[in-house]
């Protein structure tokens, strides 16, 4: 159909005109723009996602993050079609049990009965808060949460294909005793521990590899005295002496 008198406004704000959604969804028809060129959508949540299909899910890993942290939130972005509204906007999520692993409760907490768009605003996000201690521990293995949106009296949820997100998170590690065991974290760091493993990645932004690969290092003197000054910190940090092994070889550079 050729309509080259309709110019599509979103994201233009001219002549003090009130604009709506600037993003339209791949459910949305040409009878949303009128003939003076206003895209009028009915007001609709939806997920927004890019053309990967990996958009649809979003992932967690906390295994790397302090023990005192015993609760995560993710905060699960939303957009509306439609004209922004000067007062906030009302929407519903629910839980697809059945496509779900993560239990309420357990491995989550309850969702609030409604969640709302800011005045003013076409993005939100509502939260989604996981009990770490639930969380699946084996690298490479998650628990699933599949989220739905619903429609209230603010909004619709018009869009099939854009109402359903899966959150996979696990609080697993690479790290295992075998490896531990097996190599120079044992002389370095004496006895497997995950507390003292996770207080030690505080010092590398929580990256494993990047800890990893001090252990590939161990030839170059000055990159081993700061490994050495990160490793004494963290038992610092713990409350607990270092192992003989450390303490001797640091003892070296301090004489």
């Amino acid at each position: 159909m050729k309509r080259s008198y309709i110019y599509l406004l979103a994201g233009v704000l001219g002549g003090g005109l009130l604009l709506s959604s600037c993003t339209k969804t791949p459910a949305e028809e040409i009878e949303y723009v009128s003939r003076d060129g206003f895209y009028k959508a009915p007001r609709g949540v939806y997920f927004h996602f890019g053309s990967d299909a990996t958009d649809h899910i979003i992932r967690e890993s906390y295994g790397t993050k302090p023990d005192a942290l015993t609760e995560f939130t993710v905060d699960v972005p939303v957009r509306h079609t439609g004209t922004i509204s000067s007062s906030p906007l009302a929407y519903r999520v629910r839980v697809d049990e059945k496509a779900s692993t993560a239990k309420v409760g357990v491995h989550f907490k309850p969702l609030a009965e409604q969640y709302t768009f800011p005045a003013d605003s076409l993005k939100g996000t509502f939260p989604v808060t996981f009990i770490r201690s639930a969380l699946q521990t084996v690298e490479g293995k998650s628990d699933t949460l599949t989220l739905v949106l619903e429609a209230s009296t603010d909004l619709k949820a018009p869009f099939k294909e854009l109402n359903r997100i899966k959150i996979a998170v696990n609080n697993g590690l690479q790290m295992t005793p075998e490896i531990w065991n097996t190599t120079t974290y044992a002389y370095l760091l004496g006895e497997y521990s995950l507390r003292k493993y996770r207080t030690l990645l505080k010092y590398y932004k929580q990256d494993e590899l990047a800890l990893y690969d001090e252990f590939s290092h161990l030839g170059d003197v000055e990159r081993v005295y700061r490994f050495l000054l990160n490793i004494e910190a963290a038992f610092k940090e713990l409350g607990e002496p270092l192992p003989a092994s450390t303490a001797n070889w640091l003892n070296q550079y301090r004489q």
